[in-house]
């Protein structure tokens, strides 16, 4: 009688539950990953808003370019950007301006928004800036 060898069907499960844990972890990890991977890209993004919108100052003389008075953005470059943002943001980016100073923040979750301002501001802040009474700087 030949002796047959192989793997019995209670080690085979024991891998396969192994590599499910293993593959789990790995999961978790790389969600981790993506996200700081997104919030970095946001952040990359308002600072180059920031910069986009002193050259747009220095052009037109007015910051009201890069909001407008009415909330809508009134340079191109800008409204990309701003587009730009909100398709990895979890929320709506928030833009104030007027002639003389802008603030814009964007969610990087639902508890975490990240602001740069005029004055050269670029911070983590609690609460989206407000559009009611137009926040014009970083709080």
């Amino acid at each position: 009688m030949t002796k047959i060898s192989g793997f019995t069907v209670m080690e085979l499960l024991v891998v396969i539950a192994i590599i499910g844990i293993l593959a789990s972890v790995i999961l978790g990890s790389l969600q981790s990953a993506r996200d700081g991977g997104i919030e970095a890209k946001i952040k990359s993004e308002l600072v180059l808003l920031a910069k986009r919108a002193s050259v747009e100052e220095s052009t037109a003389i007015t910051f009201d370019i890069v909001c407008g008075s009415n909330g809508i953005p009134q340079s191109s470059e800008i409204i990309n950007i701003i587009t730009s943002i909100e398709r990895f943001s979890p929320d709506v980016v928030v833009c104030n301006s007027d002639t003389d100073a802008y603030a814009v923040s964007a969610a990087l979750s639902s508890s975490t928004f990240w602001c740069v301002d005029s004055l050269g501001f670029s911070k983590y802040i609690s609460a989206h800036l407000s559009s009611s009474t137009p926040d014009l700087a970083c709080p």
